[in-house]
This record gives C-alpha cells, structure tokens and sequence, in this order.
C-alpha cells in the first residue's frame, strides 16, 4: 500500500496506484459517508500496525494523513469521523497486549476473553504460542510456569505477566504509569 499509493510529497494515499493507467489527476479520498474512506482506514491500521511491531515509520505515514486533511478535520469533522477516530488513537495511550500460550497448546481463551470483556478502544491485541516471533510486540515473551501469559506494554515496555483473566482487566483498567 506505502509502495504503490504513498503520495511522498504531499502525504495521504491516492485513490489509484503509481502503475495504473495515467489519469487528468490522481484523486486522494477523504469523506468518510458512508464508510470510511481510504486515507481514513489506511491511517487507523497503520497506527494499529505501528503498535504492534513498533515500526514507527508506519505511524509517520498516518501523521501525514492527518497533516493533510488537517483544515477538513477543523472544518467539516462530521466528514471525517473514522479519521477523527485514528487521530484519537494516535493522541491516547495505546496499551499492547501479548498473550502466549504453552507450545503446542491453545490456552488463550480465558486470557483473550479478560481483553474482550469491554471495550478497550485504545489497545491492541497479538497471540500465539511460547516462541511467536511476529509481530514484534510477540518477540521474547514466555507462559509463566507453563501457564498461557498476558504482557500488558505501552511503548514496549511490559509490566510484569499475569496468568488470571482477573489480573489482566485490572491492568487494562489501570490508569498510566
């Protein structure tokens, strides 16, 4: 998406590849009515996939979104509204959580349950078991005592791992710090 509809120069995404066909003008889509448009979602998941791999390039490239519709924002936000919802977002603090599970086991239910049991609008969630590499918020987290773990991060950095679907809500529910 970066490679083939990237504007480098303006920022935001045009509508149609660098290899389509030549048109009178490459259009960039912002109204969000009646789904979101293309810059909109292409900011929102690449704010998502920063968190995740902790490739920051990524949420440069949703930034330049945002300075570009920036006047339509101020202007008409009711044309925006899944941009201002990524723009919220990339101003909150963004919990990653990684669950692992024991090799060869599938034992993040009840953890992933604890995550999904209410809304957590700024958090993002990866899984998978003992020695999941990818993405990266994945890399070097292990169960606790061959239980399935939750890694509660902000900015990569990790509180300790809990085992208890319980333990899990409280820290999502925690204020920052």
């Amino acid at each position: 998406m970066i490679e083939r509809f990237a504007d480098a120069e303006n920022g935001g995404f045009f509508t149609t590849s660098h290899d389509h066909e030549e048109l009178i003008a490459r259009r960039k889509d912002a109204d969000d009515h009646p789904i979101p448009s293309g810059n909109s979602a292409a900011a929102y998941g690449l704010l998502r996939l920063a968190a995740l791999t902790g490739e920051h390039d990524y949420e440069e490239h949703a930034v330049g979104i945002f300075r570009l519709f920036s006047r339509v924002a101020a202007q008409h936000p009711q044309a925006i509204a899944h941009l201002l919802r990524a723009i919220d977002f990339h101003l909150a603090r963004v919990q990653e959580v990684a669950l692992v599970s024991p090799a060869g086991q599938d034992g993040l239910g009840e953890l992933a349950a604890g995550v999904r049991s209410s809304l957590h609008p700024h958090a993002v969630l990866a899984g998978g078991p003992e020695g999941t590499e990818r993405p990266a918020l994945m890399s070097g987290r292990a169960t606790v005592d061959g239980r399935a773990a939750a890694y509660v991060c902000e900015n990569f950095t990790c509180r300790r791992p809990v085992t208890e679907p319980g333990e899990l809500e409280a820290l999502l529910a925690a204020p920052a710090g």
